[in-house]
């Protein structure tokens, strides 16, 4: 089968087109999915480059992708759910099986999900690693509910543009934060208001938020934090490094002391049941992924590049068939 390979770290030019073995047949509770598309993440291009060698160490030869929407093929034992040609869609164990940037990919049951309705492969293979994110983060580490304020930093990419609708479908009043292109944008999701992060720094604001999701991961707790109200506000944030483990760790002890603010990291979980939740989301109109560009198998270097910049809207997505 054709699948994308890197053989070493390094920059864009290590993904390259191959032919490789199929995957074998499943395994009990693993289901054969021929991949449509998968998306790049973020977190594609961190383990490409080895910034994450010593919390993620790659084997070599990889194939990358953790996003997946496609047909089953074939079902391992105690595969309850699915049956050959239903059309799914969900996250992969890149490290255990291969990623999804390949035309078969194996996949734990609990880690897919029935495709909505309506979306095409290519929607739905942006929407598992970022909107579980976006949804773990907002529901169980920020705790968000209905009429509390919520700023949203680095609103227009991947994460953060589907944590816009997420937290409106939640009932909160949410402050997209961007550049300024991208503000109607924001609006267009549903942001209630929007800040340019060029001209305003919407940590200035004392007292301002009940949760703050920083989906860029480049504003710290330092600086959020007195834009958190007093009683209970949390920072959640995308980024891993020695700077948040210090302060979930200050924060969590303060809790013991009477401190009420909080830092939490969200590390995504690929959850059948949060899946399941964000397709009716979707099927009620209420959550979309917007995809800037598409791009084929052999193109995949070029994914990478674009999101890479940081600048993108939505998602970046590669079409495998």
């Amino acid at each position: 089968m054709r699948a994308v390979v890197i053989e070493g770290y390094g920059g864009s030019e290590r993904l390259q087109v191959r032919e490789i073995p199929e995957p074998g047949p499943p395994g009990p509770g693993q289901v054969l999915v021929r991949v449509r598309a998968t998306s790049v993440n973020p977190i594609d291009g961190k383990i490409r480059r080895g910034r994450l060698r010593f919390v993620m160490p790659a084997r070599f030869p990889l194939v990358p992708g953790f996003d997946v929407a496609g047909e089953v093929v074939a079902v391992g034992p105690e595969v309850t759910g699915f049956q050959p040609g239903d059309p799914v869609f969900g996250g992969v164990d890149i490290d255990r099986h291969g990623g999804a940037s390949a035309e078969l990919v194996l996949a734990r049951e609990a880690a897919l999900a029935p495709l909505p309705g309506s979306l095409s492969f290519a929607e739905a293979a942006a929407l598992p690693t970022a909107g579980l994110t976006a949804l773990q983060a907002l529901r169980d580490k920020g705790e968000l509910a209905a009429g509390e304020r919520v700023a949203i930093n680095g609103a227009s990419g991947g994460v953060g543009h589907l944590a816009v609708q997420i937290a409106r479908a939640a009932g909160a009043r949410v402050t997209g934060v961007a550049s300024a292109r991208n503000l109607d944008f924001l609006r267009e999701l549903g942001a209630e208001r929007t800040i340019d992060y060029e001209e305003d720094d919407f940590t200035a604001e004392d007292d301002a938020w009940e949760v703050v999701f920083d989906a860029a991961g480049n504003r710290s707790y330092r600086d959020v934090e007195p834009s958190l109200v007093a009683d209970g506000g949390i920072y959640v944030t995308t980024k891993v490094g020695p700077d948040i483990f210090g302060w979930v760790a200050v924060t969590t002890i303060g809790g013991l002391l009477g401190q009420k603010k909080r830092a939490r990291i969200v590390a995504v979980k690929y959850r059948a049941g949060d899946l399941v939740q964000l397709a009716r989301l979707v099927d009620s109109g209420r959550l979309r992924p917007v995809i800037q560009e598409v791009f084929s198998l052999e193109e995949t270097g070029k994914a990478h590049e674009l999101s890479e910049t940081g600048h993108v809207r939505g998602k970046v997505v590669v079409r495998i068939a």
